[in-house]
């Protein structure tokens, strides 16, 4: 199926599917507006019809959305969104194709008030189906194949009960983009769930070639390079040790999953973006609620690890640099996590507080 449409033919039925069962239960509201007799009768006759190849098509549509729900590349929020997706379809697609069941049998007489009334809650039901999958294409860029795919092997997850954010790429996503679950079932040829760690600035070179963030030793050996703002060695001031404070937080946090330190630290506003290897968290609630606490579970011993950190400083804005290492094991694919990469943080001075407005990260399976 993927070789005749790509990546899924689902798309093309559900229009057919949404339509024709609406158009049924509109044209047997016309058609009781219209006195009895000849009119009434055709009018009615086309609504069974069209319930009918509406049904057809709910069932194809049903068919081809758990094909692609088994095979198209996706991430952990995305995954979310697919299975409410598919929560709302099955029962909305069964309840049409039980009320179709029941016109056909009492097809020489004409809807009745309650037959029409259920019709109207499965029409209405199909609706709020139908908007989720507009969501999962338009919020979360699902089976949109121009958009740009990350480096590397990728990973897969598993539809399971857990949220798939076993990527250890979620975590590096956390700061950068969205996570990556190695959970099964997304391939991280999204662009999501970069290796790239940013606890608060953790890793920073996380490829997320494997799709999780990379590895990296909790060593934070700072390398203060840069940190007089001129791109010369300098003596440590208040506003680096304010700075690596901050990192230093937010990586403890990715380990732990813990979202209180991104809460405190980061920026919250509308244009807020968390890159990392062509993927993203869109604000703040994302990358918290759907890479950072979900990392965890996914990978409880991850460690993350940065060095040779640099500090810049214009005005009310700084930006911090380094090289960054993950490690860890994802549990549900038993999968060993080593990567390196390279991590940047963006802060803005609020208030006489630095807050982290910006990251972006990359990484990739570490070279012997």
């Amino acid at each position: 199926m993927g070789g005749f449409i790509e990546p899924n033919i689902h798309p093309i039925l559900v229009h057919f599917a949404y339509a024709l069962s609406l158009s049924a239960w509109a044209v047997y509201i016309m058609g009781r507006i219209f006195p009895p007799g000849p009119r009434r009768d055709r009018t009615q006759h086309a609504g069974d019809w069209m319930l009918a190849l509406g049904s057809i098509a709910i069932v194809a549509a049903i068919a081809a959305g758990f094909y692609a729900y088994y095979t198209v590349a996706h991430d952990g929020p995305s995954h979310a969104a697919m299975t409410t997706h598919r929560n709302w379809a099955v029962p909305s697609g069964t309840a049409v194709l039980i009320l179709a069941v029941w016109r056909f049998i009492e097809r020489t007489k004409a809807p009745s008030a309650i037959f029409l009334g259920l019709l109207a809650a499965a029409t209405l039901s199909l609706s709020v189906t139908a908007w989720w999958g507009g969501n999962i294409v338009y919020k979360y860029g699902i089976g949109v194949q121009s958009l740009p795919t990350v480096t590397g092997d990728g990973h897969d997850h598993e539809h399971g009960a857990m949220p798939d954010h076993e990527t250890a790429g979620d975590m590096a996503n956390t700061m950068t983009a969205p996570l990556d679950p190695e959970q099964g079932g997304h391939d991280n040829s999204d662009g999501h769930h970069s290796v790239d760690k940013p606890e608060a600035g953790v890793p920073s070179g996380h490829e997320n070639s494997d799709g999780h963030h990379d590895p990296m030793p909790m060593m934070i050996p700072y390398a203060h390079d840069n940190v007089d703002g001129d791109h010369n060695s300098g003596p440590e001031t208040v506003d680096d040790q304010a700075i690596k404070s901050i990192i230093t937080a937010i990586q403890k946090g990715w380990e732990d999953g813990d979202g209180t330190p991104f809460r405190t630290h980061f920026l919250d506003f509308d244009g807020a973006r968390y890159f990392e290897s062509g993927g993203q968290n869109t604000g703040l609630s994302d990358l918290v609620e759907n890479h950072v606490e979900p990392e965890k579970d996914s990978i409880p011993d991850l460690k993350l690890g940065l060095s040779d950190l640099k500090i810049y400083y214009e005005g009310d804005f700084a930006w911090a640099v380094a090289s960054t290492t993950v490690q860890g094991t994802i549990i549900k694919s038993g999968r060993v996590l080593d990567n390196t990469g390279k991590q940047t943080w963006l802060f803005r001075k609020v208030d006489g507080a630095w807050k982290v407005v910006h990251t972006h990260s990359s990484s990739r399976a570490a070279r012997n």
